[in-house]
């Protein structure tokens, strides 16, 4: 659910862009022979109905995966969730005014043009604040491929913004110049915002993640993955993986097979060290240094003490158990 929380939340703000960039071009009134308007508007009306499709996955996943706690009340109402509260809420109003969109859309021809086209302008208003929520509430938000894709969208609404406002007539140079303008210094308070927030250390925190969700959590640094919840104890999971030997060490990457997000790497040292790591959905719980006996693999996450059991199966395969105590109980 976590997957397709982020996968969905992503691919929507892709699509809201393009819808976006495509309203813009119909907009300008302009047609091709090979590419006519009512071509564009139908794409248009359609990828619009396909980012409602994604964000009800996203919503849905949201609520389902009990990391944020999330309930249905906090994807319809803003700014309540006990998780990243404001940037949470952005996401909420930016869903509504969707909702609003494509509910006029779908009732234009029983509306006024220009009730429908206010409403419509709304749709500008919803892709920067979805933009925001998704750079302020996403765990993905430092990943270089979560900064490629949202600078993407941004260059092309941008770009298709500055091309729309210089098509407009000379009676309109003001308004061109100030728009123009506008979209410059909205891109550079972003681009600074983002650096002095989100990719800054401690952002989870300051966002509002919940004190439980920190707890025993590492907030890590630009190209890694999102801190996630602490190592849980009174766990007695079967585990199963590989184990690689070398001259100088072993090291055995094993899955939970109760919790397939849930990943321990531990490595023994020819010289009696070891390290044990763990991580869940590419997050680090823990990197600890493995105390490697007769009982098992024993590293302290936190306030929690793991022990692993490790059994090596042959052909480079190998399985165990992982049980997980109160550290000191």
């Amino acid at each position: 659910m976590w997957y397709a929380t982020r996968a969905s939340g992503y691919t929507a703000l892709v699509l809201l862009s393009a819808s976006v960039v495509l309203g813009v071009l119909t907009s300008s009134r302009e047609s091709r022979r090979g590419w006519p308007r009512f071509v564009v508007q139908s794409l248009h009306r359609n990828l619009s109905l396909l980012v409602g499709v994604f964000l009800v996955i996203h919503i849905l996943t949201s609520v389902i995966d009990p990391f944020a706690k999330l309930n249905f009340v906090d994807a319809f109402v803003p700014f309540i969730a006990s998780y990243r509260p404001l940037w949470l809420g952005l996401g909420v109003v930016a869903f509504e005014l969707l909702i609003a969109i494509t509910a006029t859309s779908l009732m234009r021809h029983r509306l006024g043009w220009r009730s429908w086209r206010f409403v419509h302008l709304f749709a500008y208003a919803s892709w920067p604040i979805a933009v925001i929520h998704g750079v302020g509430t996403g765990t993905d938000t430092k990943l270089v491929w979560a900064l490629a894709l949202v600078a993407l969208c941004l260059v092309a609404v941008i770009a298709a913004l500055i091309w729309r406002l210089a098509l407009a007539g000379p009676r309109f140079t003001a308004l061109r110049v100030l728009g123009i303008a506008g979209c410059c210094v909205a891109t550079a308070v972003l681009v600074a915002w983002m650096a002095a927030g989100p990719l800054e250390h401690g952002w989870a925190k300051a966002a509002g993640t919940p004190a439980d969700l920190l707890a025993g959590s590492v907030d890590t640094p630009a190209g890694t993955a999102a801190p996630v919840a602490a190592l849980s104890t009174g766990l007695n999971d079967p585990l199963v993986g590989s184990l690689v030997r070398s001259a100088a060490s072993a090291t055995a990457t094993l899955t939970d097979s109760r919790d397939r997000t849930l990943q321990v790497v531990i490595v023994a040292n020819a010289d009696g060290s070891g390290t044990l790591t763990v991580t869940r959905s590419g997050a680090r719980l823990c990197v600890a240094p493995a105390t490697i006996g007769n009982s098992g693999v024993t590293g302290q996450c936190g306030a929690v003490l793991a022990t692993i059991q490790v059994v090596d199966q042959g052909n480079g395969s190998a399985s165990g158990t992982l049980a997980t105590q109160k550290a000191g109980s």
